[in-house]
């Protein structure tokens, strides 16, 4: 009897330091979640991002067909159009800073997880979180810089009154080379994204298993 008794607090002791440790994890886990919640506000950003950019990619669709005396109109609608595309990359990149700060809070929870498998799970979705901050951080970078491209085009089209449809089309095309810049780094972001989506969906896999 005092065997099975032994058994039994034997059992009781090892189901109760498994509980402990998916307990510890699962307390940096939630808190890393939290940064779901300070970027739900991304997607309206975006929508109202995209709807400026289907606005002027047909604006600068225009200037091709475009009389000299439209230009000048054009390009002020243009350069409006830009000016609100800053505030909300502007915008962007401040929720994304405060979700990096969540991840930094969740950062911290890692020396308290004592199970070692679990910690460097925990510390690989710190990894990807970072990477994915780092390519964002590189993406609203590339995104100011033909913001700040376009802004100098407008300017041209507004001041110089010799300006040909031959230079319009050199300079849109150079532009055009920009966007497609910024392609390559929304698919690392994209990238990014995902790989960070994986290792979450490896801790969700310790959970259920738990």
């Amino acid at each position: 009897m005092k065997r099975i008794a032994a058994l039994m607090m034997g059992l009781v002791f090892i189901l109760s330091a498994c509980n402990n440790e998916i307990d510890e994890l699962e307390t940096f886990f939630v808190k890393f979640q939290e940064t779901l919640d300070v970027e739900s506000e991304i997607s309206d950003i975006s929508d109202d991002f995209n709807r400026l950019e289907n606005r002027r990619g047909q604006i600068q669709e225009d200037l091709s067909t475009a009389e000299r005396g439209e230009l000048s109109d054009m390009s002020g609608s243009l350069a409006e159009n830009t000016a609100e595309r800053f505030d909300l990359i502007d915008e962007e990149a401040s929720v994304m800073e405060e979700s990096q700060a969540v991840a930094a809070e969740a950062e911290e929870l890692i020396g308290d997880i004592s199970n070692e498998d679990y910690r460097q799970q925990a510390e690989a979705l710190i990894a990807a979180a970072d990477d994915r901050y780092a390519k964002h951080d590189e993406l609203m970078e590339a995104f100011r810089s033909v913001l700040n491209s376009e802004e100098e085009l407008f300017e041209y089209l507004q001041e110089d009154e010799n300006l040909s449809q031959d230079d319009i089309d050199d300079h849109i095309n150079t532009l055009n080379e920009e966007y497609d810049g910024l392609t390559v780094l929304q698919e690392e972001y994209e990238t990014a994204t995902e790989r960070l989506n994986e290792v979450k969906n490896e801790v969700y896999g310790i959970f259920n298993e738990s």
